[in-house]
């Protein structure tokens, strides 16, 4: 159980998705977000000097792209086999306000990203959903996670799903 500095108790839930680099550093990660009393929030928490690696980077016309799923995701995510983590200052924790306070969903050396173009979910939340989805859509085809993190064996594709 962890703390934020707006005071609330955050819990972590049973399948968060808990990256194992940000266990020392998420404490003071979460002592700096003041939640807002936000019912759901995303935040990017810099501290400065390099925490870790970033999976999700910046990606070219000459990388080389492939589509491919994840475990407990809805559809096909971006990935890169051309490049490598970098370096990173800033970890992103995402939240969700729950009785006792707020549970963490995820948490991740990195910066804040947009959803995924399949998390339709996330788009219907937003004031202007086709907005968001453009966004999402033009985040993702200019960056990509790493490749080999987390896939599901056979589901490869080179055809853009979106």
């Amino acid at each position: 159980m962890w703390k934020l500095g707006s005071d609330e108790l955050v819990s972590n839930r049973h399948h968060s998705h808990l990256h194992d680099d940000v266990a020392e550093i998420l404490t003071e990660a979460l002592s700096r977000i003041d939640s807002g009393k936000r019912d759901f929030f995303v935040e990017q928490v810099d501290f400065g000097r390099v925490v870790g690696e970033t999976i999700c980077v910046a990606t070219d016309n000459g990388d080389e792209i492939v589509f491919a799923k994840r475990p407990k995701r809805y559809g096909h995510t971006r990935f890169v086999k051309t490049k490598r983590p970098e370096p990173c200052s800033s970890l992103v924790v995402i939240l969700k306000k729950i009785e006792t306070g707020y549970v963490l969903i995820s948490a991740f050396v990195g910066v804040k990203p947009q959803p995924e173009p399949w998390d339709h979910r996330s788009f219907s939340q937003q004031s202007d959903p086709q907005k968001a989805e453009r966004l999402a859509i033009e985040f993702w085809n200019s960056h990509a996670l790493v490749w080999g993190c987390d896939v599901i064996s056979g589901t490869e594709t080179t055809r853009c799903p979106w």
